[in-house]
């Protein structure tokens, strides 16, 4: 028993022995030679990225201006109140559609129309003085009966005088009855004039009474707030109870169709751009609409501070999807060719507002970045950033960078 037991302890120190030489040729996974850090993947070292390659193709397409800016409407007037007074009804609301000449606001107008109800006895108290009638045209003072009166006391004046003067010169009358036939004409000829006068004056007043009350119904009217073109209401800055004051706006009223753009021209275009020229806008709350307009309105001068030249398109809003303050991109086609290279849209990766594409060189991907001109179908145009003839990647691009092995699925 003591024997075996012995023989059997030396047989596991030799197992034990053996196994050491074993165990020190092994390595950690992932070390390198020497038992280093883990290797690390490489662009090189990484396996080829799978991916289906398209050649870039030379097209000719128009030379256009492209330019950005802000919508804004045709017309927009911060409507205010002519007159003072407190609101008694607002007949309008934000998006509400008017006429020109629809009431918006109206105000209280009771004190303008007593004042007008007392203008207008003021020019019936003067008319009635004049004797107008109203069917008579032309005014003239010697019609008025005061003047007629005066006239006919001045012409008995002048017959006498005339009798007097024959008397007079026969010796028939004193010099004394000639002097008093002498000054009753003078006095007719005198109240005559002054009926002439005051009647001309009493016409002064009558056009000033007509002018007051002219006046007054005009403050009537404006009592009511009205629209001074027909538009959309912006904004309303005016409740019921409310007084407002003359000259304060209370409605924000704008004519958004058509729209307008502004567009600066750089200067080397100058020459390129005329009056009704054919302009395309694209906004992003339509992505898949292009809406036409026609460039119409051309500054007469250049600004000194960024040496453009200052335009305006005109864009047709009949069905009013376009609203003011949008942003826009604007193109305006110039009537000549110039060079583009197309490309598969797909292989375009956009990325905070930075458009890259994959150019496959020696099996191996170079990152470009590229502007784009437009899209057209399938294919997207590249102004510049890629050569026609250049060999790209059209798919797995999130997992392509400079460097990266590519192979292609073909």
């Amino acid at each position: 028993m003591h024997r075996d037991s012995k023989m059997a302890s030396t047989l596991v120190t030799i197992l034990a022995l053996a196994a050491l030489p074993l165990a020190a040729c092994k390595k950690p996974a992932g070390e390198g030679p020497g038992g280093g850090a883990p290797v690390a993947l490489t662009a090189e070292s990484a396996a080829p990225v799978r991916v289906t390659l398209a050649t870039a193709q030379a097209r000719q397409v128009p030379d256009v201006l492209s330019a950005t800016g802000t919508l804004v409407p045709d017309q927009q007037s911060q409507v205010t109140a002519l007159v003072p007074g407190r609101v008694t009804a607002v007949l309008v609301e934000r998006g509400s559609q008017v006429r020109e000449g629809d009431a918006m606001l109206r105000l209280r107008d009771t004190d303008y129309r007593a004042n007008a109800a007392t203008a207008t006895a003021a020019v019936g108290q003067a008319r009635a003085r004049l004797g107008l009638d109203g069917t008579s045209g032309r005014f003239d003072p010697e019609a008025a009966a005061e003047v007629r009166a005066a006239a006919a006391q001045r012409d008995i004046a002048n017959d006498g005088l005339r009798r007097a003067e024959q008397l007079h010169t026969s010796g028939s009358m004193s010099d004394a009855e000639y002097q008093r036939a002498l000054l009753q004409a003078t006095a007719a000829r005198e109240q005559h004039r002054s009926a002439v006068n005051g009647t001309r004056a009493s016409y002064f007043a009558y056009q000033q009474a007509r002018e007051v009350l002219a006046t007054a119904q005009r403050s009537v009217a404006d009592s009511v707030v009205r629209a001074p073109f027909s538009g959309e209401v912006a904004e309303r800055t005016a409740n019921v109870g409310e007084y407002v004051t003359a000259q304060r706006a209370v409605v924000t009223l704008v004519k958004i169709d058509p729209l307008r753009m502004e567009i600066q021209i750089p200067q080397e275009r100058f020459a390129q751009v005329r009056p009704d020229q054919a302009v395309e806008v694209r906004v992003d709350a339509w992505p898949d609409r292009v809406f036409r307009g026609t460039l119409r309105y051309i500054s007469a001068a250049v600004r000194t501070d960024t040496r453009a030249l200052v335009a305006e398109a005109v864009i047709p809003n009949a069905e009013r999807v376009l609203r003011p303050g949008l942003f826009a991109t604007a193109r305006i086609a110039l009537g000549t060719q110039r060079a583009a290279v197309a490309i598969p849209a797909r292989a375009v990766l956009s990325e905070a507002g930075t458009s890259r594409v994959f150019v496959v060189v020696n099996g191996r991907a170079q990152a470009r970045v590229v502007t784009v001109l437009e899209r057209q179908g399938d294919d997207v145009l590249i102004e510049r950033g890629i050569a026609p003839g250049e060999r790209l990647a059209t798919d797995n691009l999130p997992r392509l960078g400079d460097g990266v092995a590519v192979t292609d699925h073909q």
